[in-house]
């Protein structure tokens, strides 16, 4: 269907097409039908009526568990009310802290209610004394004990242009935001990547998905977007994807899936983790889109993907790099399908000094980036100076979005969305240029590191040391630092595999920098496992390790 639906009625369309979610666990598989989905959800609805809660109050979701997050999620829309995804902490977060970021999100949004597991609810009560408009701490269980719903479509009107959810960044590169996504936008953001530039999607598309549902990949890209086109879904837990990433691939064997997605780092990983073994009994020959994004798209990692998995049926150009972001609902580009991905190669030189994309042959004096493709039907792209004027192609300057798919604004932040939407233009923050209409990815605008009067992307100084031996593989943060009036200080920060001394590693980092960018790092910082953290995406924090490390909270060598 290509028409504009609420997410509501988008559930109760789906409800009626025999088809559902497969809910993978550690131990089992359940199967939800969208029928079965959506009388939980309305019993959800009817129990947030219960609660006191009404048309417009916020929600906030603290929920690991992919199941009660979407009848929870469903059930909040259907009410009338406004879910907002928040994400909940990992093994390795730091609890107190954790706490005190949620609280300050619970503050800002005024929510009147948290929906989380048994085992946080206590903690969630002991906010609500900071908290003065947080009333309800209840769980998906709560919400799903038997009630009295009624029959039919519930009367309480949700319109397009009603708020669908609120999705709090992930926070990669400043304090989490609240991007606000109405219906008219998530609708047709889902229709434009279900549609024919998109993913094309037919009867007999089935996805499989380990993404968390508190991100805007997983939740529409993955579950949202086979609700929308009532195709199954599978969704496994990120958990079990970062024990064991050939459980994905499995997955995708097991169910004879077709569309699955997954940041660059994901790949890299399957390859990295892969035994000989892995590979009996997989075929990965009906995986027609392996799109990848969410992160900096490496073409060395989808190459050595595709000729690790050649093998058993995978075919390179099932890759869909693409682009987007969720004040854009989700994406904003797509390349073609059923062609190798596209890569340029192009001057360093010239990028560090001009801040053009020169083509350029020479290795070790060149960037390579992968196109993301061409903006989405019925939307626009264009790349901008500091001024706002738009560049000519090959020109690097700040990508900029338009069309329907743009976010409302930042909840509850009218000044930060003004300074983010201006003319109906999205700034993104991002760099990038393009090439015959194509978009190529250089970095972010908050990142760049300034040297000796050149340019230079965070990312391309983190990708020359990360195959360096001694190094753990996508663990690298570099950054510039430096007092006001004074030169800014190269750092480069990263987990260290224990396999290499740490001089050594320290002499030969500084060396590959040098040979590769023609730059001197100031200090590398060697910093225990685990130390560099991710987004719910996958991308490295390199603002939040930047922090901390000009807190005095990293020492270096």
């Amino acid at each position: 269907m290509t028409r504009l639906r609420t997410l509501p009625d988008a559930l109760a369309d789906a409800a009626g097409s025999g088809e559902g979610y497969v809910f993978a666990g550690a131990a089992a598989e359940t199967r939800r039908s969208y029928a079965e989905i959506h009388q939980a959800s309305r019993a959800a609805a009817a129990a947030f009526h219960g609660l006191g809660l009404g048309r417009g109050d916020l929600v906030a979701l603290v929920v690991d568990e992919a199941e009660g997050f979407l009848t929870t999620l469903f059930g909040a829309s259907i009410a009338g009310l406004i879910p907002a995804s928040l994400y909940p902490p990992s093994t390795s977060t730091d609890r107190a802290r954790y706490l005190a970021a949620t609280a300050g999100i619970l503050r800002r949004s005024r929510a009147r209610a948290v929906v989380t597991s048994d085992r946080r609810a206590a903690d969630f009560e002991d906010l609500r004394s900071s908290c003065p408009d947080l009333e309800v701490v209840v769980t998906p269980e709560a919400l799903a004990a038997p009630c009295a719903i009624g029959s039919g479509r519930p009367a309480l009107n949700v319109s397009l242009d009603d708020i669908a959810f609120v999705q709090f960044t992930s926070g990669s590169t400043s304090a989490p935001k609240g991007v606000a996504v109405t219906h008219r936008s998530l609708a047709a953001n889902i229709v434009a990547i279900n549609g024919p530039a998109g993913l094309a999607s037919s009867a007999s598309d089935s996805a499989v998905s380990w993404l968390p549902l508190s991100h805007d990949m997983g939740l529409v890209g993955m579950a949202l977007g086979a609700l929308y086109c009532a195709r199954p879904a599978v969704l496994l837990t990120p958990h079990a994807f970062a024990k064991r990433p050939i459980d994905w691939l499995r997955a995708i064997s097991r169910h004879r899936a077709t569309v699955s997605f997954a940041p660059n780092f994901a790949y890299d990983l399957c390859v990295r983790r892969l035994k000989a073994r892995d590979l009996e009994g997989l075929d990965l020959s009906r995986w027609r889109v392996a799109g990848c994004g969410g992160e900096p798209i490496h073409a060395p990692t989808l190459e050595a993907f595709a000729d690790t998995f050649r093998a058993v049926g995978f075919r390179a150009v099932s890759f869909l790099p693409s682009y987007g972001l969720a004040e854009h609902v989700l994406a904003a580009t797509f390349a073609r399908r059923d062609r190798p991905i596209r890569v340029e190669h192009v001057s360093r030189d010239d990028m560090a000094a001009g801040a053009v994309a020169v083509p350029h042959g020479a290795e070790g004096a060149r960037v390579s980036l992968v196109s993301c493709g061409w903006a989405l039907p019925g939307h626009q792209i264009r790349i901008v100076d500091e001024n706002g004027r738009e560049l000519p192609e090959r020109a690097i300057g700040e990508i900029t979005l338009a069309g329907p798919s743009v976010m409302r604004g930042y909840y509850g932040d009218e000044a930060l969305t003004a300074q983010t939407v201006r003319d109906g233009w999205l700034h993104t923050g991002d760099l990038g240029y393009l090439a015959d209409g194509e978009l190529f990815v250089c970095g972010r605008l908050k990142d760049i590191v300034i040297a000796n009067g050149r340019k230079y992307h965070p990312q391309d100084l983190e990708w020359a040391v990360d195959d360096l031996a001694g190094i753990r593989r996508g663990r690298v943060v570099a950054f510039a630092t430096g007092r006001a009036g004074s030169a800014d200080r190269v750092v480069i920060v990263l987990e260290p595999s224990g396999t290499v001394a740490a001089d050594l590693l320290t002499q030969s980092i500084r060396q590959r920098i040098v040979d590769v960018c023609g730059l001197y790092v100031d200090e590398v910082v060697l910093v225990p496992s685990g130390a560099i953290g991710r987004t719910t995406s996958g991308k490295v924090q390199r603002l939040a390790t930047k922090a901390r490390y000009e807190r005095g909270e990293l020492s270096g060598s």
